[in-house]
Parts: C-alpha cells; structure tokens; sequence
C-alpha cells in the first residue's frame, strides 16, 4: 500500500550527510525513449560522485557502454541533496533515473512506499554472482516488503569508518602499534595523550554529529530492533556525560561537524579523527602522514540485528537502486547486466583502487589493492561495521536531525542532559508513529 511520507526531507538530510557534492545533471527516462534508432536500450542512472570516485565511475560505465552493443547507460552527476529532494516527484511523473545510487538510510522507506522496486530476482539468478558479494553489506538491504522478505539494492560503495590518526604526532607521543586503543574508553585516554595545549594539538577531531554508532556502541541505542525507543536511558546519559567532560578537558575541538573535524586533521590540528576511507588520499594531499586501526568498541548494550553489541563502527552504505519508473524488461535486463558488470572482481578492484571504497566483491584480496595498503586495511573492518540509522519505514532525516542536536547540546551547552534525552526520545516516537508501517 502507498504511504504518505516526507521523503524529500528524509532524502535530503541523509544525502547531504555523505559529504559528496556533484554538479547537477538533466535527466529524463520517460517509456517511449526506451530505445534508440540504433536498437541500443537507453538507461538512466543518477549518482552523487564528483571526485576521483566520480572519475573511476565514470571510466566503469565508458567501458560497459563499449562491451556490448544492447545497452546504453547514460550516467548524470546530481548533487546528492538534489537527488533526495527530486527523487519521488520525478520517479513519479516517470522523468527520474532508471537507478540511482543512494544510502540504506532512506533506502527502506523508499522500497515500502514504491518508489524503488526491490531486485529480488536479480540475486535468485547464481549467474550474476551475488555469491561473491559482502553478506554483511547486502544484509543491510533485506526487507520485509508487502509481507515478504526481499532483496531491495545492489551494493555499490560500502564504507566503514576507522581511527585516522598522524604518524609524527602519534610517535612524538610515545606511542606505537601496541597502543591501539582497545576499547572506547582506551580511544579517550589515547586522545588524552596526543593533546598539547602548548602546541594547540588537539588529541581528536571529533565531529559532534552522527552519532548513532556511538550510542549504539557505548550505550543503548536510539531504539532497538524492534522499534521501542531506548534512546532516554541511564547508560546513553553515562555516555554523554563522560563525552561532555572529554570536550570540557579541551581534548577535542567542541562545535565541529564532519568537515570540520577533518579539516583540523588534516592541517595538522588534530592527532585523529573518525571517518571513511576517503581520508587516506586527502590527509595524503594535505601532506599528513598518516595510519589508522579500527573504531574501538565500547560496553553498549544495544543489541545489533546480527546479536552482536559494542560496535561502534559506522558505515556510509550506498546501494544501486531500481526505481518503480522502469516497467520494460529489456531496461530491467540492462540494468541487471550493469549491476553484475559494475561488482565483478576487476571493476571491484578499478573501484577499490580509484574511489577508496573498498570491495563490494569478497575475492578481491589485500596483495590486489598493494597499491593503497590502507584501504586493504579499511576493508578488514567492513563485517564490524553498521549503518548508524537503519531499519525505518520512513522519517530518516527527521530522526537524524534530532539525535544531531542532542550531542550538539552535550558538546556546546550545559543543558541538563535528562531534559535532551527525554525531549528527544519524545519526538523520534512521534517520527516513528507517524511512519509505523501498516499491516
């Protein structure tokens, strides 16, 4: 049944999250262009990449278009908040793009309302080699739609965050391999050490937003698997409390977002920071030298769809999306080629390699991405890793929106933080009410 949600918004906040900012593309996919003079099927994707992912993109669909003659992917470049905020009202006038790639996020609501059909039969088939791929990435995009557990997207770049920390300030500390923090509280002591007030060196560049891992990691989360808020909890105070005192103590920069945070890493401000794979390559223009290890874990008690706890290693997850808009087989046919094609072994490494994400494709080994050892590295962490936001029906930016303004207020004010839990656990249920999916 079609529901009535605010997707645009929804969309929006999740997409401008990414980071990623393209230049707006035109695009229309209406039946009756299906096919051209030329017996070539015209398909319509739209993506958000404009840098070097964008580039290695690009390169992997030039070489699709050039390996058969039946299909034409036409690949436009739309700023991500462009495509959240037009994505329903074009599929639904039938002028949007055949596919899309956008997060898991928003994802799920989009597969209930019918703005994106799920590709169930893409998997079903063993020759397009889904076998190969993460079970831990395509686990996110299994719903239960229409009373029925299905595959809904495609992986297309999955990205885990890790500790990015700079090598000199990391050794001028007396630190080495063997100081890998261990645990949450391990990661605070360790940003502790790499402080210098003297030097105005911050120990960590830690964003105050996006965090949902963290709560999960540390502390109940902002509602269980099963939709029951458990976000105003004794254990999520302990944690923003012990997180006030942290920015308090002058051990991370308070009032950042996520640019923010890397920019102080990478002028050399700041001694870490938490974020995705794309940091290797600008710490590395920055002329930071730089390693990393994995997002420590803490002593939460939320419990992850997968029975596991503590983990507090977020994910970018982006998928390929069909839209309901694609009703021919032949374009559904094309589609499905491009997603076998784009997920292979060799494009997953040309990915891995020209966008820092790593593979999709779990035979792609480490000794094949020898040219960006830290990416390899990056991939380790992938089955530890969650999508910070999952499991709605709808609502995503409303839900993130909130959980961004109660840390804002654990790091920037005195709020009492009772007060912030309980406004914000009121307003997430009412999200939930409103999006609760029907029977």
């Amino acid at each position: 049944m079609m529901k009535k949600f605010k997707k645009a918004a929804v969309a929006a906040v999740a997409l401008a999250t990414l980071g990623t900012v393209g230049l707006s593309g035109c695009g229309s996919s209406n039946e009756s262009s299906n096919t051209g003079k030329d017996g070539v099927t015209n398909i319509t994707m739209w993506h958000g990449f404009s840098e070097a992912d964008g580039k290695t993109l690009k390169k992997i669909v030039d070489n699709f278009n050039a390996s058969q003659k039946k299909y034409h992917i036409d690949a436009q470049l739309q700023p991500w908040s462009t495509i959240g905020e037009t994505m329903v009202t074009k599929v639904t006038s039938g002028d949007g793009p055949d596919f899309v790639t956008t997060g898991a996020d928003n994802g799920q609501g989009w597969s209930i309302d019918g703005t994106f059909q799920c590709v169930q039969d893409f998997y079903d088939d063993p020759a397009n080699g889904t076998k190969d791929y993460l079970p831990s990435v395509t686990a996110q995009t299994e719903f239960k739609i229409d009373g029925k557990k299905q595959q809904c997207a495609v992986p297309m770049g999955y990205a885990p965050t890790t500790v990015w920390y700079n090598t000199d300030m990391w050794k001028a500390a007396g630190l080495t391999e063997n100081d890998y923090p261990k645990t949450w509280d391990d990661l605070l002591e360790t940003a502790k050490k790499l402080t210098d007030p003297g030097k105005k060196q911050y120990g960590m560049a830690l964003a105050d937003v996006g965090w949902a891992p963290f709560l999960k990691g540390n502390g109940t989360g902002i509602y269980d698997t099963k939709g029951k808020i458990t976000l105003d909890s004794p254990e999520n105070k302990a944690f923003l409390e012990k997180m006030r005192a942290f920015y308090k103590a002058g051990y991370s920069k308070a009032g950042m977002d996520d640019t923010a945070a890397r920019e102080s890493f990478e002028s050399g401000q700041s001694a870490m920071v938490i974020v995705g794979p794309w940091e290797d390559q600008a710490a590395t223009d920055k002329g930071i030298k730089h390693d990393l290890f994995p997002v420590p874990e803490g002593q939460g008690s939320y419990v992850y769809a997968d029975g596991k706890k503590g983990s507090n290693t977020g994910s970018t997850g982006l998928y390929w999306w069909v839209t309901s808009q694609v009703k021919d087989e032949a374009k559904k046919k094309g589609i499905y080629e491009f997603f076998k094609y784009y997920n292979n072994h060799d494009n997953q490494v040309m990915w891995s390699l020209g966008s820092a994400y790593p593979p999709n494709n779990k035979t792609v080994t480490a000794q094949e991405l020898s040219k960006r050892p830290l990416i390899a590295k990056v991939a380790e962490n992938t089955d530890k890793s969650y999508i910070g936001i999952a499991g709605l029906k709808g609502g995503f930016g409303d839900i993130a929106a909130t959980v961004d303004s109660l840390t804002q207020n654990t790091s920037r004010t005195g709020n009492d933080l009772s007060t912030e839990l309980s406004k914000s656990a009121k307003k997430i249920q009412g999200y939930l009410d409103e999006y609760k999916a029907e029977d």
